[in-house]
């Protein structure tokens, strides 16, 4: 759950504060790493770290009037960077990335453990600043709140809570209707029955705005107040396209969820496509957003959801099984073999939600009308068992 807050001038400098005592921390603990590791050839773990920082609060005022959840979250993600570093550097795969320090534009959040109850009277109660916090778009709780965690974006603060319901998960839903969904870049998603949902584009919509803002903090003096100004001014526009992506993949997630008891999509390695010439308008696409949203709906709601091996689903004929080779700028799929003829997209949408229909030997039945292509008609393919519905 994420709640804005409004908090007042003294309340927003003291989150500032924690801010400031999270990140010294996290800067004062990899630097011991590095001197220990240095000098004795080995590095100092979480629990040696937690020590020192228990007799630092006791000697040092600095650290001791800031609540100890703050400082330890900063110490739990340094150790999870070190972690993450030695896999990277085990597994040989990209650059190990070795912890860095952290400077003020890199650091934006702390988080509050075993927090108790933070709401009262329709406010936010954060550790450590005095009375309670102005917010909006709070909703009933159900559950014990677990971790607080308190995030600035650009010039907003934001309270996220996690909780625990105790909720069991659902019992999976009967297979009546199941969609294959191919994402894309000339359309945001297709389905397994031809219908397309567009791509936004906020990105690209914004850019003239975004390129202006880069502009604004270019024509500044490094270090100056101008300068942080004009930067934050260029991290709302940044804000504003996070916002609309969010809302956009919610509202598209929800939709598919709600009409269908069976998703599937293609397990893509969005990590590695995005090093290429289209990293920007993949970026822009948020597949990755979307496919998590599915699946977390989707467990939420009972449905069922999947991932298949996206290897040569464009290629393959959803009609006949054979493959029709085809570069990436050919967007119709006209089949020699047994005449199918519809999008590249959506073609590409029926052979996932075949495959995900082997793989999970369900017999949920899925129609294939084949569309009109450039003025071609086509003859309707009629594949045993299917059935498909339409997404709204």
């Amino acid at each position: 759950m994420t709640i804005a807050l409004y908090p007042n001038h003294p309340q927003a400098a003291r989150l500032e504060q924690h801010l400031f005592v999270g990140r010294t921390a996290f800067n004062r603990a990899l630097e011991a790493r590095i001197h220990w590791y240095k000098t004795s050839g080995k590095s100092p773990s979480f629990y040696d770290q937690c020590d020192d920082l228990t007799a630092l609060r006791a000697a040092d005022s600095f650290w001791s009037d800031t609540p100890v959840s703050v400082e330890r979250d900063a110490l739990r993600r340094l150790d999870k960077a070190f972690v993450a570093f030695f896999r990277r550097l085990k597994n040989g795969t990209g650059r190990p990335g070795f912890p860095r320090f952290k400077g003020r534009s890199r650091w934006h959040s702390f988080t509050i453990a075993e927090c108790g109850s933070v709401v009262k009277h329709g406010r936010i109660r954060v550790s450590g600043v005095d009375g309670l916090i102005r917010c909006r778009n709070l909703q009933p709780i159900e559950g014990a709140i677990i971790e607080q965690r308190i995030v600035r974006r650009a010039t907003k603060w934001y309270c996220q809570l996690v909780i625990n319901d105790e909720r069991e998960a659902p019992p999976p839903r009967p297979i009546r209707q199941a969609v294959g969904i191919d994402v894309g870049l000339s359309t945001f998603a297709t389905v397994s029955d031809g219908e397309t949902i567009e791509n936004p584009r906020f990105g690209k919509k914004l850019e003239r705005k975004l390129a202006h803002a880069h502009r604004q903090v270019s024509r500044t003096k490094k270090g100056s107040k101008n300068r942080r100004k004009r930067v934050a001014s260029l991290q709302r526009v940044y804000v504003q396209i996070q916002n609309q992506r969010h809302n956009f993949t919610h509202h598209a997630s929800k939709a598919i969820i709600a009409k269908y008891d069976l998703v599937a999509v293609e397990d893509l390695n969005i990590d590695g496509m995005v090093r290429g010439r289209l990293a920007k308008s993949i970026l822009d696409a948020c597949w990755g957003q979307f496919i998590f949203q599915l699946c977390y709906k989707a467990e939420k709601a009972g449905c069922t959801f999947l991932k298949v091996n996206p290897s040569g689903t464009s290629q393959e004929c959803s009609g006949c099984g054979m493959v029709v080779p085809k570069d990436l700028s050919v967007r119709i799929h006209d089949c020699p073999h047994c005449g199918l003829v519809l999008c590249r997209d959506a073609n590409a949408a029926r052979n996932i939600l075949a495959r995900a229909l082997r793989s999970s030997k369900h017999s949920a039945p899925v129609g294939r009308t084949v569309m009109p292509a450039e003025g071609r008609v086509a003859a309707p393919v009629k594949q045993e068992g299917t059935h498909q519905q339409v997404l709204v």
